[in-house]
């Protein structure tokens, strides 16, 4: 045992890494990271996908990014920042082009996210075990973690947003200009991914700096220059906004949400709902499980309870993320209900509540037990590590079972490229999806441009639409509606059948 500590001692983050490995691969990691969209929120997934993808095929610059809808010009629309599709991109053109790469670059930032939040632990915390326990906390939610292998940018811009912490809590510790202009850079990335996700950390940050005595933690002139360096990444910020919005405008399409969405849209009875569902339902599926959530409001009775023993600028910003993530939490509570991604971000104050609750423990408590009582609580605290990693392994085989998929005959959809092309449907050929709400779900899947059937409502994108903006093929991926009205008369060319895809040519 003492040689195992000491061999974890002199190497904690492979230790750490090695513990990341088994939380990935006990969550069927190896397959999910090859998988193409699938299961909750497959819609967000496809157009996050058809951004890194257009990029690849089209070779389009950087600022010009483009989905396969074309309700706007050309496809053209922006949301978030596109780095890392942008980049996903460029590395498929090296190795090719593969799903693993474009779910993998979103995993890297995952991992290095909790590397950063494993440093952050260790300026709190002493040792291993404590510091790698709360890395697991927000490692190994499983939430956290499907969105970790995932297209979508919010565990990116956590990841991110971590990082500018740790940077900006060493130059607090000495001053050292390279760790503020890391910081910044890593805030700013942040927040040009998702400003409520990248946004709380550095917000809550800035508040408690100015909660907290000079004398005590923060000098004056580190709080002027982390003042000034964050109002540098919302200038950045404001900037992408105003760009997204002329973008967007210019190109024609408004789709992606860009403001609010807040409480005070909804019926009571919604929101009681929102609240039941969430909270009652869906909170141990998409949190932790029961005993870890019940843990968590121990600490949080525990924390109020010691309050003055704490670490002041730690009760501080975890404060300001309580309030922050309050205050989210109305403006964009109308979400909730259906995009648990949205949701994010209340990770992050539970994983502060336990440094903060843990540091307490360690310097008040731990120090004055017996060795045997010190062991029990290490094994305790490896054991609940253990069974969250093997409950995000359950949650996880759920949320991707078949049972699951997110979308109908997605998986033969998802196999029909290869075919669309042997029968002579190039690449850049418009076509028209049929059925699909969605903006990017077939067609990402088929790579090629053009229209969902149903996409704002059942038949808004009609035959005779398509074909006056210049779609050549009609391909439906449900047999049962070649036969409705809508499209029935335009199924007397069929040039090619994938299974139950059907491939009709409407040029005519």
């Amino acid at each position: 045992m003492q040689q195992l500590t000491r061999i974890v001692g002199r190497f904690p983050v492979a230790t750490l890494l090695l513990l990341l490995a088994f939380l990935f691969v006990a969550a069927d990691g190896l397959r999910i990271i090859q998988y193409p969209p699938r299961t909750t929120h497959i819609f967000r997934q496809s157009d996050c996908l058809a951004y890194t993808k257009t990029y690849f095929r089209n070779d389009l610059p950087f600022l010009r990014p483009a989905t396969y809808n074309l309700i706007g010009k050309e496809g053209r629309v922006v949301s978030e920042f596109p780095v890392l599709y942008y980049l996903s991109a460029k590395i498929c053109k090296v190795v090719g082009y593969h799903l693993w790469v474009i779910r993998g670059v979103t995993f890297l930032c995952y991992i290095a996210g909790l590397l950063y939040l494993f440093g952050i632990a260790r300026m709190w915390l002493r040792g291993f075990l404590l510091p790698a326990f709360v890395v697991v906390m927000l490692g190994a939610s499983p939430f956290y973690f499907f969105y970790a292998v995932n297209f979508l940018p919010n565990v990116p811009a956590i990841s991110f947003s971590l990082a500018g912490l740790y940077h900006w809590l060493r130059y607090n510790d000495g001053e050292r200009m390279l760790h503020l202009l890391a910081g910044t850079l890593f805030f700013t990335l942040a927040l040009l991914l998702k400003p409520t996700d990248g946004g709380l950390i550095p917000v809550a940050f800035l508040g408690a700096i100015l909660l907290t005595k000079a004398r005590m933690a923060v000098s004056s002139g580190v709080r002027i220059r982390l003042l000034v360096a964050f109002v540098v990444a919302g200038v950045v910020m404001v900037w992408w906004i105003l760009f997204v919005k002329a973008f967007n405008a210019e190109s024609g399409n408004n789709i992606n949400l860009q403001g609010i969405y807040p409480m005070w849209q909804m019926g009571r009875w919604e929101i009681y709902e929102t609240f039941r569902f969430r909270l009652l339902d869906q909170g141990p599926k998409c949190f932790h499980s029961v005993p870890m959530l019940l843990l968590l409001v121990g600490f949080a009775f525990l924390f109020l309870a010691k309050w003055k023993k704490m670490d002041v600028l730690l009760s501080n910003f975890l404060l300001m993320l309580v309030a922050g993530a309050v205050v989210y939490g109305v403006l964009w509570f109308k979400a909730f209900m259906i995009h648990d991604y949205y949701q994010l971000i209340f990770a992050i104050p539970a994983v502060f509540l336990t440094i903060a609750v843990l540091r307490y423990f360690q310097q008040f408590m731990l120090s004055s037990m017996p060795i045997v009582k010190v062991r029990v609580i290490e094994l305790v605290s490896a054991g609940l590590m253990i069974a969250a990693i093997y409950y995000n392994q359950a949650i996880q085989l759920d949320r991707y079972s078949d049972a699951n998929i997110g979308f109908d005959n997605i998986q033969q959809i998802n196999e029909v490229e290869p075919y669309l092309r042997k029968i002579g449907v190039k690449p850049t050929d418009i076509v028209l999806s049929v059925p699909d709400g969605s903006p990017n779900i077939s067609l990402v899947a088929y790579g090629n441009p053009g229209y969902s059937s149903d996409l704002f409502g059942k038949g808004t994108y009609s035959v005779q639409f398509c074909k006056e903006h210049g779609a050549k093929y009609m391909i439906v991926a449900n047999g049962t509606a070649i036969h409705e009205p809508a499209y029935e008369p335009f199924t007397k060319k069929l040039i090619g059948r994938y299974k139950d895809i059907y491939i009709y040519d409407i040029s005519d």
